[in-house]
């Protein structure tokens, strides 16, 4: 009966004990999921006080009791506490390479397909919106929150790893869109030096009009108008975070509001960025590590049925200015000249949803990709250049009327990332195998085809501007030469002409 009673206790003991992690924080215990253990919801930092929601975040919390796994999400409007978690995914084994995917949005990432091979993957929630992309040198807010938090998570990362059979020697980042544009970022950045060691930069750059913000005073200052406030003393930091982002989804910008920017110099917070993306890149301020980068073959046909909504064939075909990304339209005179430039290279002869969805792919995300692209190369560490271009059935849906033909910006996602980690059949099965073990691959071995093993003993060479190759991924694998070779040299020659001098001059 004793030994009865013993057995019992003891058993108790092992299951309240089970998937329990010890950090400096406190203990966590985990959930059990198909293959993995979930440890959900960690703090990695926190805030405190109105101000404090523009400010960098401090140490991480502790507990005392067991604290249980959970899940939350994040949007510009979420308690900032929401904002500051992440997720440890982790499989079976020990010394795991770690792979940190850095969320462009709200939005739930399945990391089942990835786990499986034998990698540990980190979702990290980041201040969103305002709080997390607002620089005003007047409100004294200095900028770039958002990037900080993902700074603080690196470090949590670093010194909480190994609890969890990670490597702290082997983590690259990843993002998409403008957790893309957030990752490189981080490669610009001394305060995210020694933090990893390789990145995944899917369909986003710092460089695009969208991303980074090169008048980011006057977006606050349109901000504060909004308030209609006539008080002297009312500073965008007394603000409430709602009233924050509803007026923000005002302002009248073709692209998010708030976005990465120079910082406004602030005492007692370390500055992000010590200049304009461009310059660093330019000038070779980089942290050197392996990148993986590329895009979808097309992009912009996410936004098709806005497109169709705002009628922008007829917009585009009678208002010239129309024809010009907005960062480059400065005298009459130049907008005709750029206009001009424009037509010629995508609408020789009709304006269709065809040849507008290949400009804005270009405009807005393949031209800035590219430049990016170019820059990193210089560096004395591999870029793998990719296109994902396989149309399938899972990622954004097609839109009447307009063909989709390829891969949508996103699309990629549902492959990586597919709800509830479901295998894929099919052209659609072999397009996600191809996907995730190329990048499983490059989080183990910081190269993609360590052994060739891809696509009948397939290598992926790492970009030279040589020979201008890269990889086309679909349910089959081909090393292909750059197919987009003339729209670039028009873009790179429009931007050195019309842009880079102005940026220069309103970066603050």
């Amino acid at each position: 009966m004793l030994l009865l009673v013993l057995l019992v206790v003891f058993t108790t003991i092992d299951k309240s004990e089970q998937n329990v992690v010890s950090i400096a924080q406190g203990r966590i215990r985990g959930v059990q999921k198909r293959g993995y253990i979930t440890y959900g919801g960690i703090p990695y930092t926190t805030v405190s006080g109105m101000a404090g929601r523009f400010k960098s975040g401090g140490l991480a919390p502790v507990w005392s009791n067991i604290r249980e796994s959970q899940m939350s999400d994040c949007t510009s409007t979420s308690p900032v506490e929401d904002c500051l978690q992440l997720d440890v995914n982790v499989p079976p084994g020990t010394r795991l390479p770690v792979m940190v995917w850095v969320t462009g949005g709200s939005g739930h990432y399945d990391p089942t397909m990835l786990v499986e091979q034998q990698i540990l993957v980190v979702i990290v929630r980041h201040r969103l919106g305002p709080t997390g992309f607002l620089c005003s040198r007047e409100d004294k807010i200095a900028g770039n929150a958002g990037l900080k938090d993902v700074v603080l998570a690196l470090r949590w990362v670093r010194d909480n790893i190994v609890a969890f059979n990670g490597n702290p020697n082997m983590v690259v980042v990843a993002g998409q869109s403008f957790g893309a544009a957030m990752v490189q970022s981080l490669m610009l950045s001394n305060m995210a030096r020694g933090l990893f060691h390789g990145a995944i930069i899917q369909s986003g750059s710092v460089l695009a009009p969208w991303a980074f913000n090169f008048d980011a005073e006057q977006r606050a200052k349109f901000l504060k108008m909004k308030f209609n406030e006539s008080r002297d003393s009312f500073t965008l930091v007394k603000a409430g975070t709602v009233d924050l982002d509803r007026n923000a989804e005002e302002l009248d910008f073709p692209y998010l509001p708030f976005g990465i920017c120079v910082e406004n110099p602030m005492k007692n917070e370390e500055k992000f960025l010590s200049d304009s993306p461009f310059d660093l890149l330019s000038n070779g301020k980089i942290i050197p590590v392996p990148i993986i980068m590329g895009y979808t073959n097309n992009e912009a046909y996410i936004f098709s049925s806005l497109l169709k909504e705002v009628r922008v064939l007829k917009k585009m075909s009678e208002e010239m200015n129309f024809l010009i990304p907005i960062e480059l339209q400065t005298s009459k005179r130049d907008v005709l000249q750029l206009a001009k430039k424009v037509k010629e290279m995508y609408f020789p002869g009709n304006i269709t949803m065809k040849s507008v969805l290949t400009y804005h792919r270009d405009a807005y995300f393949l031209s800035h990709i590219y430049k990016s692209l170019r820059f990193h190369s210089a560096s004395s560490s591999p870029v793998y250049f990719y296109q994902f271009s396989h149309s399938g059935l899972v990622g954004v849906e097609e839109e009447p009327d307009v063909i989709k033909d390829g891969a949508a910006h996103s699309d990629e996602l549902a492959y990586l990332f597919p709800d509830k980690g479901r295998k894929l059949d099919g052209d659609d099965g072999d397009a996600q195998r191809n996907l995730v073990k190329l990048w499983t691959n490059f989080v183990k071995f910081l190269n993609p085809t360590p052994q060739g093993e891809l696509g009948q003993g397939l290598v992926w060479e790492p970009y030279s501007p040589y020979d201008n190759r890269m990889l086309s991924i679909s349910s089959e694998l081909e090393m292909i030469e750059f197919p987009f070779n003339k729209e670039m040299q028009m873009w790179e020659d429009v931007y050195e002409k019309y842009h880079h001098e102005r940026r220069r001059k309103l970066v603050v």
